[in-house]
């Protein structure tokens, strides 16, 4: 075993043994660290025990993808985008559904034997309980956007890796997907990966807004921005409204912002258009795209702005 493996072990034991806040870990941000504890702790898994990437069987990989086939044919073309953005970089990219299977691949075919060993490859599992502290993994743990870089990786057999990831949510707020780009391997420290990350977050949030709009095609889209000139083009905010002026869908940033992180806070699924705006929904007629937008203003009710 290479001796930067040994030290990886001896690292992520000692902050099982003593905690997040191990001082042998000092140089890991704090999620890294928080994925390490439930690796040993709830997944129950051994930083001692190496385990190369595990690849799902071709029957099984296909029941995965058939559980979210409409998903993958309107991402195909936002991670066709992205890969020629990246490829040129020595990055793959990934599609995982919520379980961390990999269910999309784009990648230098060149490399296959390579990338499959890896696992950064169709049919792999990228879930935190089976491949410990991951891009994929902890993406699915956390709900956020990160990157986990070369020995921010649990298992050391992965510690070569660097994986940038963000969540794709569907329309009820649940994680449908997580969107990867990832490299073989990197010799640049973690803070390269600052655009990668922005750049995979911007295609998540286009795949999110195209499955959102799909599903919600027959129904009141409500668009909203804080900047009126990128309304039209680029909408930070989506609720989808029935005939009745309640909500059936948004995308992730309106939840955030209109129902907040809270645990207890009620969901925003079912809520009135005139508990959320200052405006009575029979006027939404005022908000057609045919008015300029920066004429389409609408104010948040009192009562939400002091909730958010």
């Amino acid at each position: 075993m290479p001796t930067t493996q040994h030290q990886h072990i001896a690292t992520v034991m000692q902050v099982a043994t003593d905690g997040a806040d191990a001082q042998a870990a000092a140089g890991h941000e704090q999620v890294i660290r928080d994925s390490w504890l439930r690796c040993v702790q709830q997944h129950r898994l051994d930083p001692t025990r190496m385990q190369e990437a595990m690849i799902l069987p071709q029957a099984r990989l296909r029941e995965h993808q058939d559980q979210m086939e409409a998903l993958l044919q309107i991402a195909r073309h936002g991670l066709e985008a992205l890969y020629s953005k990246v490829a040129g970089l020595g990055y793959v990219v990934l599609l995982t559904d919520a379980r961390g299977v990999t269910v999309d691949f784009l990648g230098d075919l060149v490399f296959e034997p390579s990338l499959r060993k890896a696992g950064l490859y169709l049919g792999a599992d990228w879930s935190e309980q089976h491949a410990g502290t991951c891009g994929v993994g902890t993406c699915i743990s956390t709900g956020e956007a990160l990157t986990v870089h070369l020995d921010d990786h649990f298992d050391a057999t992965h510690i070569p890796l660097t994986c940038t990831t963000a969540p794709v949510y569907d329309s009820a707020g649940e994680l449908s997907a997580v969107l990867d780009i990832s490299q073989l391997s990197s010799s640049q420290p973690k803070s390269s990966q600052h655009l990668a990350l922005q750049l995979v977050q911007m295609t998540a949030h286009d795949i999110e807004h195209a499955a959102f709009l799909h599903r919600h095609r027959h129904d009141w889209i409500l668009r909203l921005s804080a900047a009126p000139q990128f309304l039209d083009v680029q909408p930070e905010y989506l609720l989808a409204l029935d005939a009745n002026g309640r909500v059936v869908g948004h995308n992730r940033r309106a939840q955030l912002a209109l129902q907040g992180r809270a645990v207890q806070a009620p969901p925003l699924v079912g809520r009135s258009f005139e508990a959320l705006f200052e405006l009575p929904f029979s006027q939404i007629g005022r908000f057609v795209l045919t008015q300029p937008s920066d004429q389409r203003a609408v104010m948040l009710a009192e009562r939400v702005d002091q909730d958010g």
